[in-house]
């Protein structure tokens, strides 16, 4: 599956095969059994978030993730819901619940990131360049952090 998922990933942003992602198998200390999984925030991500209503109120699908997710899922793709309303568990049959009106298949919904995430598609996300502590940014205001940065080195 991890060859799978590079693969695929390498389509998407070369537009042919090759080895774009940072993962490297390691005989030693070998991925968990599950294998490599992408993280899917929920709120702001895959349903429209505008203000907080209750654990039983989620927002109307996303088209563009909701079909990106729904792709992943079909190229054989692990993908988790990941979203704070799984802090508690009786926030995530609402969750299950609106997966399934979308069209998903039973997707693990959860509140925590493991070694095997790859990768998190999340609308509170900065990009961090590994090793170095330095955010990632483009000259959008949308793509800024909103806490501030500083000059820390």
């Amino acid at each position: 599956m991890l060859q799978r998922i590079k693969n695929f990933f390498a389509k998407e942003l070369n537009g042919e095969e090759g080895d774009m992602l940072p993962l490297e198998e390691n005989a030693e200390h070998p991925m968990p059994q599950d294998g490599p999984w992408i993280g899917v925030d929920l709120d702001g991500t895959l349903a429209k978030h505008d203000l907080w209503i209750s654990k039983h109120h989620i927002g109307k699908p996303i088209p563009q993730m909701l079909n990106r997710v729904k792709m992943w899922v079909d190229r054989g793709i692990r993908v988790k819901i990941v979203t704070a309303r799984a802090c508690e568990a009786d926030g995530i049959p609402p969750v299950k619940s609106w997966l399934k009106k979308q069209g998903l298949p039973d997707l693990e919904v959860t509140n925590e990131k493991d070694f095997a995430m790859i990768e998190l598609w999340d609308d509170r996300a900065i990009q961090v360049i590994p090793n170095t502590g330095r955010p990632v940014m483009s000259g959008s205001i949308t793509t800024r952090p909103k806490a501030p940065i500083g000059d820390i080195e």
